[in-house]
């Protein structure tokens, strides 16, 4: 009876030992393919990642005849370009001529170097001006760099919130100006 009890733990054993590989072999095969899924979530672009999370934020957007690395979209009225690539994590924001001033006004023109230099210090967004001579303006222009991968959670919110800074430096720069403007006029 002893040797019975003992073929019968025996076969038990060997029974649970089946199944215990059986079960590791399964919990392989999922980690495996979850592997397998993460390596291709990773390998989408930044372009294709970019673009469908414009998408999904309600954007449509195109793409520049002559430079495939720049797009153009609007968020909330404003148009914006996009330079981005698939070799970079990293994407370049610009909001294009926004704003202007008279060349030729240059108090007009010492307020906005006073005020975009402010802002520069107090924002992300960068603030940078070009001048046209042959409109005879000055151009205000807006430029952010910001990572874009899909390792950022919430992407679409994550954009929306580095949009909508563009239009805190914009009121930032707009208020400012007429403060200075005001603050002139009342020392003058």
């Amino acid at each position: 009876m002893t040797i019975l009890i003992m073929i019968v733990l025996l076969e038990v054993a060997v029974l649970f030992g089946i199944i215990a590989i059986i079960v590791i072999n399964r919990q392989r095969k999922v980690t495996d393919n979850n592997m397998t899924t993460n390596r291709a979530e990773d390998q989408v672009g930044t372009r294709d990642l970019f673009l469908e999370t414009l998408t999904k934020i309600g954007c449509q957007y195109e793409e520049d005849e002559e430079d495939k690395e720049r797009f153009y979209f609007s968020y909330q009225g404003e148009n914006f370009a996009v330079d981005m690539s698939d070799e970079r994590q990293y994407v370049n924001l610009w909001d294009l001529f926004w704003a202007s001033v008279e060349l030729y006004n240059i108090d007009q023109l010492a307020r906005l170097k006073k005020v975009i230099n402010e802002s520069n210090l107090r924002f992300a967004t960068t603030t940078v001006y070009t001048v046209n001579e042959a409109g005879s303006t000055v151009d205000v222009h807006c430029k952010s760099v910001i990572l874009f991968c899909a390792q950022i959670p919430d992407l679409e919110n994550y954009l929306r919130t580095e949009l909508n800074d563009f239009f805190h430096v914009h009121q930032y720069i707009n208020v400012e100006m007429a403060k200075l403007k005001e603050q002139e006029e009342v020392n003058a």
